[in-house]
């Protein structure tokens, strides 16, 4: 995508799946391969509210695996300080309404059973946009586990909706391991509907899907 097209807009996830992806292109920008200096990166989410500082926070996830090494044009993600999440989000709508459509929008999947993409929970519907989300239960305790004090999860998102990542030209799914094998096969098999908010990526006419072995076991 960079390569063809050097002034790109992407959207980035977090989460443990897409840190080989990052460690690539880290790499090959230490090679010479790849210049992102003209790119501009959105982030789908961040916790609410963490402060940016917080090593389980998002904004210093990218710094970590991404931000630190390639030098970028502009990197946006949501505010986990802001002191209004509202107005946090308003703000973030604002800025990633400028940009579209984002040439590409990498995403990642919900754990088991829960079909999110960003942090769209069950239940979001296809014409959510940039907003709060309050965690459902079944998701708290899966991120919980990645925090060193699982007492110190936020109760709450600011994500990317649905329709801001239908906008997108080109998407591409990742997903890696058992954990997410249930989520796959739902999404591209059975109702589109707001009970499993990553089925609304089959209608859109761009989505790749990159998964492991694993990740794929139940599609037949």
């Amino acid at each position: 995508q960079v390569q063809t097209k050097p002034d790109s807009t992407l959207t980035l996830p977090t989460g443990n799946t897409p840190v080989g992806m990052y460690q690539y292109i880290a790499e090959s920008h230490k090679q010479g391969g790849v210049d992102f200096s003209r790119v501009t990166i959105f982030n789908l989410d961040e916790y609410y509210p963490i402060q940016q500082a917080h090593p389980n926070s998002y904004a210093a996830f990218m710094r970590r695996h991404l931000i630190d090494h390639v030098p970028v044009l502009a990197w946006h993600i949501p505010n986990g300080e802001a002191p209004n999440p509202e107005a946090e989000a308003e703000r973030y709508r604002y800025l990633l309404e400028r940009q579209q459509p984002i040439d590409l929008a990498v995403l990642g999947i919900g754990p088991s059973t829960t079909c999110h993409i960003g942090f769209n929970e069950r239940g979001s519907g296809i014409d959510s946009i940039v907003r709060y989300v309050s965690l459902r239960p079944e998701t708290r305790e899966t991120n919980s586990r990645l925090f060193v004090n699982p007492e110190e999860i936020p109760k709450g998102t600011l994500t990317q909706g649905i329709a801001d990542i239908l906008r997108a030209k080109n998407i591409l799914v990742i997903a890696k391991g058992a954990s997410k094998a249930w989520g796959i096969n739902r999404t591209l098999k059975g109702t589109v509907s707001s009970e499993a908010p990553s089925s609304f990526l089959r209608l859109h006419p761009n989505v790749s899907f990159a998964l492991d072995q694993e990740a794929a076991m139940y599609i037949k």
